[in-house]
């Protein structure tokens, strides 16, 4: 089975690594401004869709496409990119929760499948040094949320309510393996063909 991950997210990468399928990195290039009136569920399924896509492929080739915001007050937060926009944000965070909403997309040739998965995370109450303290430890500005749940963001949070975790780093496998199921794919047992193979 030949599978291309729609990402160069090394944080993708490393939960896609954990299926023991070997795959390919391409870097879709897809405008992720929302448009007037999308709601961020929209918006993120519509960019999971758009990735898968936009990379080339051949016809048998299973393309994996996401994106996520972290939504509070119904506003969307994606990436900071700034030190001072990672801080404002887990300060927004403080004793709060926030809702990540990761659009994934499976596609094979001209067919698609694609979901949103929601997972919520209650942030537990924040001081200042703190956070600047994590965000010079960890440098997450590439992160929607300004946080890293794998490595010591998981330290700012009191509770994390969710079908799959890996949903928060932005690859839901338990949502993937639902996706395979449409395309008629078993995961399991193209994993076994896999290791016999290999």
């Amino acid at each position: 089975m030949q599978l291309l991950l729609a990402s160069t997210s090394p944080f993708r990468a490393a939960i896609l690594q954990t299926l023991r399928l070997p795959f390919a990195t391409a870097r879709p290039e897809v405008d992720e401004s929302p448009l007037v009136g999308e709601t961020p569920a929209q918006l993120v399924e519509r960019l999971a869709v758009a990735k898968a896509r936009a990379v080339a492929a051949d016809a048998g080739t299973f393309v994996i496409g996401s994106d996520q915001v972290a939504t509070v007050d119904g506003d969307i937060l994606g990436k900071p990119h700034t030190v001072e926009r990672a801080v404002a944000q887990l300060m927004r965070f403080s004793g709060r929760r926030v809702l990540f909403l990761t659009g994934l997309c499976l596609r094979r040739g001209g067919v698609v499948h694609s979901v949103v998965e929601r997972f919520e995370v209650q942030f537990r109450p924040l001081g200042e040094e703190a956070v600047r303290a994590y965000v010079a430890l960890e440098s997450p500005l590439n992160c929607a949320g300004s946080f890293k749940s794998e490595g010591l963001g998981i330290l700012l949070f009191d509770a994390l309510l969710g079908r799959d975790p890996n949903a928060l780093i932005g690859l839901p496998l338990i949502a993937l393996r639902g996706l395979f199921e449409l395309h008629g794919v078993d995961l399991l047992a193209e994993i076994k063909r896999a290791a016999q193979a290999g």
